[in-house]
């Protein structure tokens, strides 16, 4: 799994999660490991594929949000709109939104999901040739 039941009160109070669990035990849990199953596809359509060790960070980000989000869902039914600003689920909406469209990006190729495990990634600079080397300078 891509997450776990800690990282979700991170964008969720915990007494809401506390809510959810006291209403339908596992929900959460089960939502994690249903992000985590869609992320492992989208890898694989991306043609990445997941580390035997380590966590990704934005990984770990887009499976706790969009769980959290699922999460709360069963919970309330006031995150239907955006278009009130007393909707206070505003705010998990758009990272929900922005999880998922990251989502489609790791799917495209897009996004790297692991950035900084490829060891040869970083600017390779080529220039040409010096014109004025130390020597030339030293006629003027």
């Amino acid at each position: 799994m891509w997450c776990e039941l800690s990282d979700l009160s991170k964008y969720v109070l915990q007494a809401y999660l506390d809510k959810i669990e006291e209403l339908a035990a596992g929900t959460a849990l089960g939502h994690i490991e249903q992000v985590s199953a869609e992320i492992d596809e989208a890898l694989l359509q991306g043609g990445w594929s997941a580390p035997v060790e380590g966590a990704s960070a934005v990984l770990t980000r887009i499976a706790a949000v969009m769980a959290a989000w699922r999460s709360v869902g069963n919970l309330t039914t006031l995150m239907d709109t955006e278009a009130s600003s007393a909707n206070e689920w505003l705010p998990l909406q758009k990272l929900n939104t922005r999880a998922e469209k990251d989502l489609d990006l790791i799917r495209n190729g897009k996004l790297d999901p692991f950035p900084g495990e490829d060891s040869e990634a970083g600017i390779s600079v080529v220039t040409k040739e010096k014109i004025f080397s130390a020597d030339k300078w030293e006629e003027f």
